[in-house]
């Protein structure tokens, strides 16, 4: 697999790598805690065993890491596995922790100085002001001092390639090799022998336990060995070398704690006959006496060995300042790149490094020393765990990794480490859980404040993730949501213990006050008893607080798991309906696609069996049964044409896309037409039909006039058809009452038909629905179902009431906005004039690929006196227009879908074009693709007007005589 980015320059040699992952991972502790911490819990000879057999371990660890770099070699380590096993949501919590891991280590290593240089050199930076945070005294100097290493560190990073790596070789050289010399020369030329450190074990027994609890702390010892994946872009070498060099990092990692566990046990001061009676007494000391290690050094190579394993414990610091200041911004460089963090943070300097981004980490590292050594050890106190949290993610991605390639052995690697690091998880994460020592009650409510800004960090970047990148995984927030109760849990219960011991201490002496205030005085044997009877009751607290904290914990957990899997039931209901709404969008939009071209390929053979039979009428001497055929053949084309439209209407209604079209509307008018529009019909079947309006205060409206007409067509086109002859058939419009700039009105539609069964006067509305009893008659079904969904989009309401053999009347209540009836007068008379249009003297080009469909155009318009041309596609009506120049055309009745050239493109051509009156010419788009959306389409391509096929004669000619009028005008 290629690396995703080359911008990184490639500078890292195997021999530098070593010096990052070693340098990272040794650092200022390794001098420190083998007096306070390895040697009184295992002695020499268990903390040696112990880090051999934690570096195993930790090897375990690497493989999973080794295995993840060969498939992912992006920088970003774990980030990039888990974000590409596991999805960004995992990948982003495992960044939140293990960037508090680097930043935590970079922190400790700056505030380690001042310790080293204590005990070194006594009082020689302790000047200038100074004051106490949490029991230490912070000095200027000492704070000045961090800085200079802070800043030196920084320069080294932003420098970079090889500048950088040849300081970390150096520095990783000097800080093994100070330790090696050291060691070599006391357990050689020194005099000591590694058979005389006894006792060999802190204790007689349980060895094997002292063992167990070294090997425990083999994640706070061996953290930042794997800091090297987050620079494999920028290896020289083929990452299959790079197992060989986390097995180098280890073994020199375990060679430099057991050296100087070692060094520690060998000298001891005057009065104490073994090194165990001096690390007892180690907080008694100060100075060189107060680091172990430095003692030895001291004692066996006098000066000089303080200078040779103060050089090392000073490159170990810079070793572990610059290596983890280089994984932290490496880590931040990879987020960068996906667009998580500023795009700024992605830019390299010339020396081919993030600059910028190690200019923040450093400037957020500055106040550090400024808090003191112990708050700044509260913080590193929990970057153990988010290394342990880290280790996790990686191995568990090794193991989704390789159980998706069914590579057997590396399934079981990584099922191993991810047991394994979740075992250190809570080994350092719960008191009492046979851990060395606790973690700070502070340190717990750092851990509660960082889970909690991860939980904001997550929220902005969640709403800036455009690519709908997170928010995917539902179990790592759940999981989080618990880290914090439970950790919430520990400092309440860490915090109560404190509170209870001070009580139980601060009574203890209140008693032996008033006892002593009577005269009772109590020998030493009852303070003893008392003593030991206040730390019982310390740790019989302690215990009741333990169980009682698991019971809640429990309690806590089963909650959360309830409240996951209701919450992971509705995201999964919630994602099925989404996948359901796409699929239904899908299909809609297949069904729309189907129907359009269903619409157009009907539309136009009808266009042509309409237009042939308009134009086959005006055959002179047409046989009256000849004339008579044509009537049904008009009469049928008619039918089929409405039942084409109801099926679109009511496809456009199901996917609810029927939209109102509102425009000033003569309600006066509108009755009117539809009066002459059945009038023939009704006189053919002797129906006596009315039409009136009652009580029509404001005839002029804003409304849907068209899909109000088509209400009235159907209810009344369905009373002539259900009345027998002889019958009646009563239209009424009622205006009912006005209102501000709003009137409301009632249509009522009464014939004295058939009627209908109560059972379908429940079923009239629904689609597709016919009266059984109903024979003879045709239809789709889809008539009042459309009324009723026109209707309902208008916020009216259409109600029936019908009998059999009664008659039927529906009745339909809707309100519209009240218009000023001189708009619509001017419309009018507007309409007036174009009747008026000299046909004789205008000339058309009709634009059409169907030979058939330019013939009958060309007919009828001929008919009206048009001079008419035609042109086969868009292309040649593109040509002629510019041939013939300005004036020669007065309009273009355009087809749509054309070779070569279609008329969206004609018609942006033509508008386009210089001369004006060329490109002003009017354009008319008439089309068998008749949806709304073929309309707004019409008009973005810059035609005045749209006309559907087939061709209505009266609707294309007042169009064109609306146009050219306005036109003219």
């Amino acid at each position: 697999m290629e690396n995703r980015n080359s911008d990184l320059k490639r500078y890292l040699t195997p021999l530098g790598a070593w010096a990052l992952a070693f340098g990272c991972s040794v650092g200022w502790g390794s001098f420190v805690m083998p007096g306070t911490t390895f040697l009184p819990m295992a002695g020499p000879f268990g903390t040696v065993i112990g880090m051999f057999i934690g570096g195993l371990v930790m090897l375990l660890i690497g493989i999973n890491y080794f295995y993840m770099m060969k498939h992912y070699p992006d920088c970003g380590g774990t980030y990039s596995y888990t974000k590409n096993t596991m999805g960004y949501d995992h990948g982003f919590i495992s960044t939140w922790f293990l960037m508090l891991v680097y930043i935590a280590i970079v922190w400790a290593n700056v505030t380690a100085l001042p310790i080293i240089f204590r005990n070194l050199f006594g009082g020689l930076f302790q000047f200038g002001f100074h004051y106490n945070v949490a029991g230490f005294e912070v000095y200027f100097g000492e704070i000045l001092l961090s800085f200079i290493a802070l800043l030196v560190a920084g320069v080294v990073c932003v420098l970079g390639g090889r500048f950088s790596a040849v300081t970390q070789i150096i520095m990783a050289v000097l800080l093994l090799g100070g330790i090696v010399f050291c060691a070599a020369f006391i357990f050689t030329k020194g005099g000591s022998s590694i058979t005389e450190l006894n006792p060999y074990f802190s204790n007689e027994t349980g060895q094997i336990k002292q063992v167990g609890k070294i090997v425990l702390l083999a994640p706070w010892a061996f953290v930042g060995f794997e800091s090297i994946t987050h620079s494999v872009e920028e290896y020289r070498f083929d990452v299959k070398k790079s197992i060989t060099v986390i097995v180098a990092a280890l073994i020199a990692g375990v060679l430099a704690y057991s050296l100087l566990a070692l060094i520690t046990a060998s000298a001891f001061p005057e009065g104490y006959i073994s090194w165990k009676a001096y690390i007892n007494d180690l907080d008694k000391f100060s100075q060189v006496e107060g680091l172990p290690a430095f003692y030895a050094a001291k004692t066996y190579l006098g000066n000089k060995g303080i200078v040779i394993l103060g050089i090392a414990a000073l490159c170990g610091i810079m070793t572990g300042l610059v290596g983890n200041l280089i994984a932290a911004s490496r880590l931040v460089y990879s987020m960068a790149k996906d667009n998580i963090v500023g795009d700024r943070f992605a830019e390299l300097n010339e020396s081919g490094v993030p600059g910028k981004v190690f200019l923040i980490l450093v400037l957020v590292s500055v106040p550090i020393p400024l808090f003191g050594r112990t708050a700044i050890g509260w913080i590193v106190d929990v970057n153990t765990i988010g290394a342990t949290v880290a280790y996790a993610y990686t191995s568990w991605s090794a193991y989704k990794t390789a159980k998706k390639e069914n590579y057997l052995p590396m399934k079981i690697v990584g099922l191993s480490g991810s047991i394994i690091s979740l075992f250190f998880t809570l080994y350092f994460l719960v008191p009492g859980f046979w851990s060395v020592s606790e973690l700070a009650t502070e340190s717990y409510l750092i851990l509660i404040i960082w889970s909690m800004l991860g939980f904001l960090a997550f929220r902005h970047v969640y709403m800036r993730d455009e690519k709908r990148r997170f928010g995917r995984s539902t179990v790592v927030w759940i999981s989080l949501l618990f880290l914090v109760f439970f950790l919430s849990m520990l400092w309440f219960r860490e915090a109560t213990k404190e509170t209870t011991a001070e009580v139980l201490v601060n009574l203890d002496t209140y008693n032996e006050e008033e006892l002593s205030n009577h005269g009772v005085k109590l020998t030493l044997n009852e303070i003893i008893e008392s003593e030991d009877y206040m730390a019982s009751q310390v740790e019989m607290v302690n215990d009741s607080m333990q169980t009682n904290s698991m019971l809640q914990m429990v309690t806590i957990l089963i909650a959360l798991f309830i409240m996951f899997s209701i919450y992971n039931s509705m995201m999964h209901r919630e994602r099925d309906l989404e996948v359901q709404k796409a699929r239904a969008e899908e299909n809609s939009k297949a069904k729309t696609k189907f129907l359009s071209n269903m619409s157009h390929d009907i539309r136009t053979p009808m266009n042509a069996i309409i237009g042939y039979t308009e134009i086959a009428k005006d055959v002179e001497n047409m046989p009256q049964e000849g004339a008579e055929y044509l009537d049904k053949i008009e009469a049928s084309s008619k039918h089929l044409l409405a039942l084409v439209n109801d099926i679109l209407d009511m496809s456009r209604i199901e996917s609810g896309r029927m939209e109102l079209d509102i425009v000033e509307t003569d309600l006066q008018k509108s009755m009117d037409d539809i009066r002459n529009l059945f009038s023939n019909q009704m006189k053919l079947k002797d129906i006596d039909y009315t039409v009136t309006c009652e009580n029509l205060k404001n005839r002029y409206v804003m409304c849907d006039s068209n899909r109000l007409n088509r209400v009235l067509l159907n209810l009344i086109s369905n009373a002539c058809k259900f009345t027998p002859e002889g019958g009646s058939v009563r239209v009424t419009l009622t205006q009912l009452s006005e209102e501000t700039s709003r009137a409301f009105y009632r249509i009522s539609v009464k014939d004295s038909g058939m009627g209908m069964s109560p059972e379908f006067v429940d079923k009239v509305f629904v689609a597709y629905e016919r009266d059984k009893d109903v024979t003879g008659i045709q239809g789709t079904g889809l008539g009042m179902a459309i009324a009723k969904s026109i209707i309902d989009l208008m916020d009216g309401t259409i109600t029936v009431n019908s009998k059999k053999e009664e008659g039927t009347e529906f009745i339909v209540e809707v309100s519209f906005a009240t218009d000023d009836q001189e708009t619509i007068k001017a419309e009018e008379d507007a309409a007036a004039s174009t009747a008026k249009l000299d046909h004789t003297s205008i000339r058309l080009l009709v634009v059409d690929d169907q030979p058939v469909n330019r013939e009958i155009a060309c007919r009828i318009l001929k008919k009206f006196g048009f001079m008419v041309e035609h042109a086969e596609n868009g292309a040649e009506a593109v040509d002629r227009v510019k041939a013939n120049g300005s004036g020669y055309y007065q309009g273009i009745l355009m087809d749509v879908q054309m070779p070569v050239m279609n008329g969206y493109e004609a018609a942006k051509a033509i508008r386009s074009m210089e001369d004006p009156g060329i490109s002003k010419i009017p354009i008319i788009a008439m089309t068998a693709n008749a949806f709304k959306e073929d309309i707004e389409a019409s008009q973005a391509a810059g035609m005045n007007r749209h006309i559907a096929k087939p061709i209505d004669i009266s609707k294309l000619i007042a169009t064109l005589n609306e146009v050219l009028t306005t036109e003219n005008t």
